[in-house]
């Protein structure tokens, strides 16, 4: 096992180079260390939940990587994992890349990207800049591009991977034209092409962040102290009013469209979501934010919709918490496969039903140490089966490596796994028995959401 820490894919992005597109790493002499994570973006301290790396460090100097490989000798799939966090928290550190390198022979590397204002403040006469933490993500992938072959990876097999706000930005990424050709398959994880805004929200956003810092001029936030910057940024992502404010940006340069138009099919997908998306946070003020987001987004469709899930909930599950994981997350995925396949993509379709992955059930999120084979005993449910949480774990984690490897999920392990296709909807449930059903929502349900415009609500 070989593990590289903290290295460095882009220069430094503080002093003049603040809210500027990444600059390409510039070439040293002799050797450089790479025994420790390099810092996390900055965010609020201890707000990303889970086990961190004891004294992870924060800094405006975030722009690293880190990359677990079994030989330097070779050419492997390579996985390139874009961690979550609302894209305002978390970072490449805190996952552990050691299982698919040992288990699955591939490459893993994962990345840093800015968050917060610093990853997505939109500023006058500065294109992209709302779009940073996409051409963040793009110039790492630049980077694997050119260096990974020396690591044992090969930079024509590379997948990209990210739950949450990761697997949102892969949905972006999907329909960015500096990103084609540098990925050849993605795992979306709890994600989408979402959340989009324009240009008119994004100076929306920029004038809350200048009143919450008492400025004149948005350039000005150039010269704001980085922990200024931070607690304002955290302001305006907290507010009772505010969604995801630091949304991506149909700026006509990163994303010159919504991604939905620019879905080419050249990418193969795997696309999945928890069983119950929406009930961490429907106890928390989160979950007021995702109700009135999810409903102002529907409009009066809200309604209509509701009557139907109400109708058809499931004994213990409330129809306003899947009714919003459907808008939320469910949705955007069957919108991402259903582009993808109309452009000639291949797409495979799971949906993660372990009832034992937490105490709250197959939430938000527990599924991630399930796909990197670090289930923790004492975060499964009370009186969960340690075993045959493993065992689905090695079954998931195969099903990926088998992706990125060859571009279908499908192994021995698994029950026969068909392709998605409008007609027969083929999911992979994963579960402690796993099983194929033919879609991931019941006919009534999939009906209910006819007539919505994707553009519009994601």
């Amino acid at each position: 096992m070989n593990v590289w820490k903290g290295v460095r894919f882009a220069e430094s992005p503080t002093g003049e180079h603040r809210l500027a597109p990444p600059r390409p790493v510039e070439r040293w002499a002799g050797v450089r260390d790479a025994t420790e994570f390099g810092p996390a973006g900055l965010q609020p301290t201890g707000a990303f939940p889970g086990p961190q790396p004891p004294g992870m460090r924060q800094s405006e100097d975030c722009l690293f990587l880190n990359v677990w490989s079994p030989s330097t000798f070779g050419k492997r799939p390579v996985i390139v994992w874009i961690h979550g966090g609302a894209f305002v928290m978390g970072a490449g550190s805190h996952y552990d890349g050691s299982v698919y390198a040992a288990r699955g022979d591939t490459v893993l590397v994962t990345i840093n990207y800015r968050l917060g204002a610093f990853g997505g403040l939109a500023l006058p006469d500065r294109p992209g800049v709302a779009n940073l933490r996409l051409l963040d993500q793009i110039e790492a992938l630049r980077w694997v591009r050119r260096n990974i072959g020396a690591f044992g990876g090969d930079a024509g097999n590379v997948t990209v991977m990210g739950e949450s706000a990761g697997g949102m930005s892969i949905g972006a990424l999907l329909g960015a034209p500096a990103a084609k050709g540098l990925f050849r398959r993605a795992i979306v994880q709890s994600g989408g092409p979402r959340p989009v805004r324009d240009h008119a929200y994004a100076r929306r956003i920029t004038e809350a962040m200048m009143r919450a810092l008492e400025l004149d001029a948005p350039e000005q936030m150039m010269q704001v102290p980085a922990q200024d910057l931070l607690a304002a940024s955290m302001t305006v992502h907290e507010a009772p009013a505010s969604l995801e404010p630091f949304a991506h940006v149909t700026d006509g340069f990163v994303l010159p469209t919504h991604p939905l138009d620019h879905i080419d099919g050249e990418v193969d997908l795997l696309i999945g979501t928890c069983a119950k998306e929406a009930d961490l946070f429907m106890p928390t003020p989160l979950g007021v934010k995702l109700e009135r987001g999810a409903k102002a987004a529907l409009g009066s469709a809200w309604d209509r919709i509701f009557a139907v899930y109400r109708d058809t909930a499931l004994p213990r599950q409330q129809a306003v918490h899947d009714l919003i994981s459907g808008w939320f997350a469910v949705m955007p995925s069957v919108w991402l496969a259903e582009a993808a396949h109309l452009a000639g993509g291949r797409v495979w379709q799971y949906t993660f039903d372990y009832t034992d992955a937490s105490p709250a059930g197959a939430c938000h999120g527990s599924d991630v140490p399930f796909t990197f084979g670090t289930v923790e005993p004492e975060r499964l449910a009370p009186n969960a089966d340690p075993v045959e949480a493993q065992s689905l774990s090695h079954s998931m984690l195969d099903a990926f490596v088998a992706f990125a490897r060859t571009g279908n999920p499908s192994h021995p392990d698994l029950p026969a796994w068909p392709r998605f296709r409008p007609d027969r909807r083929a999911n992979m449930s994963f579960g402690a028995t796993s099983r194929v059903v033919d879609d991931r929502l019941s006919r009534v349900r999939r009906q209910a959401w006819a007539g919505i415009d994707p553009h519009r609500v994601c």
